[in-house]
């Protein structure tokens, strides 16, 4: 399984955090898709953590949003939206993408938040956002905050357990065959 890394940006270029020991899973023609058990997250100031659930990226080609969905046991399951610009794959291992500081999270009782206004207002003047650039984040925040409320894809949980279960069997197949020699 290919290792990967995530990493995000401000809008002027500057590094904001970088997500290692994450595995490729696959793409298709919306969405590259990784998984990790407990990602090591690297923040711009040099802070490490580890996350403390398994997750699933999805990271959007072509919109202004990537998801994490957060495997905190098996029968509980939240999602984190960051909103950001669509997510480019810069080399075989590596996805960055640009957060524009607003975000959204489904807790496990099903409640949506809208998360970080102050902070996006922030930087939308300091790195001066566009009027356009503005408008597409905003517009596409009540979009994915319709396709979260309605639980459809990528936001479909049984659809998402099973890929990750997928994942964790592919890891714990790895390991079983390499600690009996084969």
């Amino acid at each position: 399984m290919l290792k990967t890394q995530i990493k995000s940006y401000k809008h002027d270029g500057s590094s904001h955090r970088l997500w290692s020991n994450t595995n490729f899973l696959k793409e298709d023609d919306e969405f590259y898709y990784l998984a990790a058990t407990r990602a090591k997250v690297i923040e711009h100031d040099g802070r490490e953590w580890r996350a403390p659930e398994g997750s699933i990226y999805i990271l959007s080609k072509k919109h202004f949003y990537n998801i994490i969905v957060m495997f905190i046991s098996d029968k509980i399951i939240e999602y984190y939206v960051n909103i950001a610009s669509p997510t480019l794959r810069t080399s075989l291992n590596t996805f960055q993408f640009i957060d524009y500081d607003l975000d959204l999270k489904k807790d496990k009782e099903g409640k949506i938040r809208e998360l970080d206004w102050g902070e996006y207002h922030r930087y939308a003047k300091d790195y001066g956002y566009s009027e356009e650039l503005k408008k597409v984040i905003e517009l596409t925040l009540l979009e994915v905050e319709n396709v979260l409320k309605k639980s459809s894809f990528p936001f479909d949980d049984q659809q998402n357990y099973k890929m990750y279960d997928n994942y964790l069997k592919q890891i714990n197949d790895k390991y079983y065959y390499r600690h009996r020699g084969e």
